[in-house]
C-alpha cells in the first residue's frame, strides 16, 4: 500500500508538494470503513483520497509524477544514450536546469521500504532505498545509496552490482533482475500492485490471475456486480491474443444479449473491453479489483485521473463510498471535478486541494490542515468549496471574453 508520495521539480510543482495516505492525528471518525490497519504495527492507513481543483492546477500531475515514477522503475533505458523522461518545472529559469527528485513511502509483503530518485534528463544524480520489517523488530535501514556512479551504502555484492550500472539506468532495476530481495519487492509492488488507469499496460489485465477469471464464483460475482452498477453487460470474458513481443497476451471481452429485428433475444455477442466506453471499463476493473482482493488477499493501489470520466454523479458517489467500505480491500487515490463526492462518506483526511498561484506554481494541501472547526461544520463541503473557503476554486470569466466577441467585426 501506499503511504506516502512526494514531487519535487516536476511539472508545475516547482518545489515539494506531498500526498499522504496516513490518516489525520486523533482523527477516529469511520476508522473502520475508510482505513487499514498496517499489518504488524498499531498505524493505520487511508483507503482512498480524492483530490480537487480547478483545471490546469496539479491534480492531474500528481497522478502523472506517480505514473512516470512507474514507468522509470518498471521500463528501463536500453542505451547508454537514450534521455530520461525528464520535466522539470519552466517557468522559473534555476527550476529549469536542475533535477527533478521523487520519493515514496510503501508496504509490501511484510515490508515498509522508502525509495528515493534524483535525476535529470541524462543521468541518475542520486538513489537511495530504505526498508524495515512491519514486525515491530528492526528499525530502518539504508539498503543502498547511490550518488551518481558511487554506491556509498550497500553489501559488497550490491557494490559490484552498482559499477555495472549505467549513468542513466536505475541500480533498483539491476538489482531486482540480479535476485536481491529487497529491491524485487518493490519493483514487484509498482508493476503488480499500483494501478494506473489509463495506462496502455491495464488493458491486458495481466495483473488478474488466469484461474481467477474462470471460476463460477468469480463470474457470479461481476456478473451481480454489473447489473448493480446498472451496466448493459451480462457477462465477462477472456482471451489468449497473440502478440509480437509476449507471445499470447490475455483481453477481457464483455458479453451482450443479441436481437433480431424484432427485437427478441437470439443469442449473445462479445465485444473487446477496449472498445467499451470508459466508464464501463473502469466499472468493470474496478469490480476485478475488488473480487480478486477478496479472494486472493492481492491488495492492489488503483490510481484514476479524471475519475468521474464516463460516470453519471450517482455513480461516481457510489464508487466512492464503495471504495470506503469494509468490503473493499483496496486502495483508491483520485482526481476529480466531481464536487459531490465532496459529500460522500469521505474524511477530511481524505480530501486534498491543488492551486496555482500567479507564477504558475501548484500547491498540493489537504483539508484536514484547516483544523477541527472544518469537521464541525454542518455546511456541506461542496458548498464550502464552491464559496471559496478553502481555495483551489476556479475563476471564470469567459462572459467578458463573450461580450469582446460580441463586438468583433461590428466596425467593418
Amino acid at each position: 500500500m501506499l503511504i506516502e508520495f512526494t514531487l519535487n521539480n516536476y511539472r508545475s510543482y516547482r518545489t515539494a508538494a506531498t500526498l499522504s495516505l496516513e490518516t489525520g492525528e486523533r482523527l477516529t471518525k469511520r476508522n473502520r470503513e475508510n482505513t487499514f490497519l498496517i499489518p504488524g504495527t498499531k498505524e493505520r492507513i487511508l483507503k482512498s483520497v480524492a483530490l480537487f481543483g480547478a483545471n490546469g492546477s496539479g491534480k492531474s500531475t500528481v497522478i502523472k509524477g506517480l505514473a512516470l515514477l512507474k514507468r522509470l522503475i518498471t521500463q528501463p533505458t536500453q542505451a547508454i544514450g537514450q534521455e530520461l523522461p525528464a520535466s522539470p518545472f519552466r517557468l522559473d529559469q534555476s527550476s529549469a536546469q536542475a533535477p527533478t527528485t521523487f520519493n515514496i513511502v510503501l508496504t509490501t509483503a511484510g515490508y515498509q521500504y522508502t525509495y528515493r530518485l534524483v535525476y535529470d534528463r541524462t543521468t541518475i544524480l542520486g538513489e537511495q532505498l530504505k526498508g524495515k520489517r512491519l514486525d515491530g523488530k528492526s528499525r530502518q535501514r539504508v539498503i543502498f545509496e547511490r550518488q551518481r556512479q558511487d554506491v556509498t551504502h550497500g553489501s559488497k555484492k550490491l557494490q559490484e552490482v552498482g559499477k555495472l550500472t549505467r549513468p542513466n539506468a536505475l541500480l533498483l532495476y539491476q538489482l531486482q533482475a540480479a535476485n536481491f530481495g529487497d529491491a524485487i519487492r518493490v519493483f514487484n509492488w509498482f508493476q503488480d500492485d499500483l494501478i494506473i488507469f489509463d495506462e496502455r499496460n491495464v488493458r491486458d489485465f495481466a495483473v488478474f490471475d488466469n484461474q481467477f477469471m474462470t471460476q463460477p464464483q468469480v463470474q457470479r460475482e461481476l456478473q451481480d456486480f454489473l447489473r448493480a452498477a446498472d451496466v448493459n453487460v451480462t457477462g465477462l470474458t477472456y482471451r489468449e491474443m497473440p502478440t509480437a513481443t509476449t507471445g499470447t497476451t490475455r483481453y477481457l471481452f464483455t458479453q451482450h444479449k443479441q436481437f433480431d429485428a424484432a427485437g427478441s433475444v437470439i443469442g449473445q455477442i462479445e465485444l473487446p473491453l477496449a472498445e467499451e466506453s470508459t466508464g464501463t471499463q473502469r466499472i468493470v476493473l474496478i469490480a476485478l479489483a475488488i473480487i480478486d482482493s477478496q479472494r486472493n488477499g492481492n491488495q492492489k493501489t488503483l490510481v484514476f485521473d479524471e475519475f468521474e470520466e464516463g460516470l453519471h454523479a450517482e455513480m461516481a458517489t457510489s464508487l466512492l463510498n464503495l471504495f470506503n467500505s469494509e468490503q473493499n480491500l483496496n486502495q483508491v487515490i483520485l482526481a476529480t471535478h466531481q464536487l459531490t463526492l465532496l459529500d460522500a462518506d469521505i474524511r477530511v483526511d481524505q480530501i486534498y486541494f491543488t492551486e496555482k498561484n500567479y507564477r504558475g506554481e501548484s500547491e498540493l494541501y489537504s483539508l484536514f490542515d484547516y483544523g477541527d472547526a472544518v469537521a464541525r461544520s454542518d455546511v456541506a463541503f461542496s458548498k464550502r468549496y464552491q464559496k471559496g473557503q478553502f481555495g483551489a476554486t476556479p475563476v471564470i470569466q469567459l462572459a467578458d471574453f463573450q461580450r469582446r466577441l460580441h463586438g468583433v467585426g461590428k466596425d467593418r
